[in-house]
């Protein structure tokens, strides 16, 4: 079985046909024979990735729902007449909001260490800089564990960090931009470990404000250490190895020359 995007299936055909369930048949029956040679076919995922998935989208929910009860709770710091009732309620709201994250994380450790192979992906993520734990699993959840892709490029493309061009002979030129398409937990996570690294790690704080010295705009330069970690990421993934600092690529034809 294959999962395709309804998208990139009705782009495969003129947009002038009728919509009705006998065209979509034969246009996806006809997409399955013209494609077949490039068809994702799917794969289940384990058990761990599909409740690793359930326990950071409820972790997402409350981190939200926490986030808008601090919201309330300092604009009602804000008013000339206010609730104390209100407030308290705010605040317990936050404490158990809180605590429910903090479950979840405990559980979400103790299923990555019972899992060996799931374990060992994580903690060859958790090695490249920038990634912690949040970030990893998020990851090895959206690729289940790496199965559909190790791609950097595809990735990126995917999450909507990718900056695409966009020109036509000499008239039509518009700057390279990111379409951010793609799931915005993982972007969101994405540029804060860019933005963490950018200032804790030597080699990309070194980059960064070369980068910015030259004139080019901080997001800019953000997203591009964003691409960089993709990189990293799937190359420990490929290796099979953790991160080695300072580590320099050899040309293979340099050590049989």
């Amino acid at each position: 079985m294959a999962v395709e995007s309804p998208l990139k299936v009705k782009r495969a055909f003129a947009q002038s046909a009728p919509k009705n369930d006998t065209v979509d048949a034969r246009q996806i029956a006809e997409y399955g024979h013209r494609f077949y040679d490039e068809l994702p076919w799917w794969t289940p995922p384990t058990v761990v990735v599909e409740q690793v998935r359930v326990l950071l989208t409820a972790r997402e929910q409350f981190t939200a729902q926490r986030v808008a009860n601090i919201n309330a709770q300092q604009a009602l710091h804000h008013k000339v007449i206010t609730s104390l009732t209100a407030e308290e309620a705010y605040g317990q709201a936050i404490v158990q909001l809180d605590e429910n994250i903090e479950e979840i994380d405990r559980e979400l450790k103790r299923l990555i260490k019972e899992d060996d192979s799931f374990h060992r992906l994580i903690r060859t993520l958790t090695s490249v800089p920038g990634v912690g734990m949040l970030l990893a699993a998020n990851l090895a959840v959206l690729t289940n564990g790496f199965a559909r892709t190790d791609n950097p490029k595809h990735l990126a493309s995917y999450l909507g960090i990718c900056p695409l061009e966009h020109t036509s002979g000499t008239s039509v030129y518009r700057k390279p931009r990111s379409r951010q398409y793609g799931p915005p937990r993982m972007r969101k996570l994405l540029y804060l470990a860019a933005m963490s690294v950018s200032v804790h790690n030597a080699q990309f704080r070194a980059y960064y404000l070369r980068k910015v010295a030259e004139g080019k705009p901080k997001r800019l330069v953000l997203n591009n250490i964003a691409n960089k970690l993709l990189k990293i990421v799937c190359a420990v993934v490929r290796t099979d190895s953790p991160y080695i600092p300072n580590y320099k690529s050899v040309n293979p034809a340099l050590l049989s020359a």
